[in-house]
């Protein structure tokens, strides 16, 4: 980021207040453009067509957004916290005296670890929760099932009943379950006799010979699609669980840090507030379609207010800090040890969770571990791949003037 810091307060006649307050509204507008377009993208109805090009048009965005994310977690955050937190002005504990100047990097390094043990947290809590409830729903279906083969139903059935279920456990044929994604390449399905639970492939699940399940379905089976729904289900919820909790760190990340630009710009006079404010408006419009690309991939109601409330939360983030940073201008010194602590602290904080989120849940997970873009075309990898660096190059260049 540009070095706008100065060593003076602001004089009032220096500081053109309208053109400040225009800076903030247009931060707002870049922002809030940014990240509501693949939104509005994803919730629009089209043709079946159109609609599969807006997805491949969103998703492409969401990659070339995770290179924006990389690129300003290490041209945007990291040197300048570096430059912050190393200041002649600080302590003897920032100085190269105390033997130790690595403070920014280990602030960064403990958000990304922190972070990584909050998701483990949370999506472990989750997974136990749907563990759960899955063993009380097997439960259910046993009592069920025992209370049709037992008592006087039994002499009914007699041998046909018998060799129903001994097909059942002995035999098997494929059903086909579509629509996962998951990098986990196994799903527990199927029914439950003797505590054996059936451990399958995705794509090709052994539960029992297709005579014997067209005779039973109707009869004893009716149970067995429901724990290959609930099963489909509990991966996709997992799945989305697992991207909202990276949604939310990531705008956690991204807000810090636009919060501190935001003090930066109110605080700039001069024509380096016009330069400043115009690489400011590409970088927020870059995030934005970072962060929308994730909110749009998340599975919420039509009428919930999340991802409104995400997307106004990013939108608001600069606009605030300008807002604060309009206040505090006669005051405020940027040169200050109290300053260069907080945005050194605060850029280090938001280069870990940025740097977390893109090579762990953004590069590694939605690219080298999704099954689905691994099976898809080398020219599919290729756009995705060159989104990818065009993102991270894109914030590269304007972080010569941001």
């Amino acid at each position: 980021m540009s070095d706008a810091n100065s060593t003076e307060p602001i004089a009032p006649e220096d500081y053109n207040l309208g053109l400040h307050i225009g800076g903030l509204f247009a931060n707002m507008a870049a922002s809030g453009l940014g990240v509501l377009l693949p939104i509005l993208f994803s919730l629009t109805s089209f043709s079946p067509k159109t609609t599969s090009k807006i997805q491949s048009i969103i998703q492409t965005a969401r990659t070339f957004g995770s290179g924006v994310i990389l690129a300003t977690a290490f041209i945007h955050m990291l040197p300048s916290a570096f430059s912050n937190l190393s200041d002649p002005s600080l302590p003897w504990q920032f100085q190269e005296e105390s033997g130790y100047t690595g403070w920014a990097g280990l602030i960064a390094m403990l958000a990304a670890l922190l972070l990584h043990l909050l998701e483990f947290t949370a999506t472990q809590r989750f997974f136990l929760r749907e563990k759960a409830r899955q063993l009380k729903a097997s439960s259910s279906g046993l009592k069920g099932h025992a209370s049709e083969i037992g008592g006087p139903e039994k002499n009914k059935r007699g041998s046909d009943s018998d060799s129903l279920y001994g097909n059942e456990t002995t035999q098997g044929h494929a059903v086909t379950i579509s629509g996962l994604q998951e990098p986990d390449p196994c799903v527990h399905v199927g029914h439950v006799h003797g505590g054996e639970i059936l451990l399958a492939n995705k794509k090709t699940v052994p539960v029992a010979s297709s005579n014997n399940v067209e005779a039973g379905h109707h009869h004893h089976h009716h149970h067995h699609h429901m724990f290959d729904d609930d099963e489909v289900q509990r991966v996709k919820d997992q799945e989305n669980q697992s991207r909202m909790i990276g949604t939310f760190i990531l705008e956690l990340g991204i807000a810090l840090h636009s919060v501190i630009i935001g003090i930066t710009l109110a605080t700039t006079v001069g024509t380096e507030f016009v330069s400043l404010l115009i690489a400011l408006l590409f970088h927020q419009f870059f995030e934005g379609v970072a962060l929308g690309g994730r909110i749009a991939s998340l599975q919420f109601h039509r009428a919930s207010l999340s991802p409104w409330l995400l997307s106004a939360g990013f939108a608001l983030s600069t606009p605030v800090g300008v807002a604060l940073g309009i206040g505090i201008r006669q005051s405020y010194n940027g040169a200050s040890v109290t300053a260069l602590l907080v945005q050194g602290v605060f850029d280090s904080l938001s280069a870990g969770i940025l740097l977390y989120t893109a090579m762990v849940q953004l590069m590694s997970t939605e690219l080298n571990a999704n099954r689905a873009f691994r099976e898809s075309s080398t020219r599919s990898q290729t756009i995705q791949f060159v989104a990818l660096w065009c993102g991270a190059a894109a914030m590269a260049v304007v972080g010569k003037w941001a």
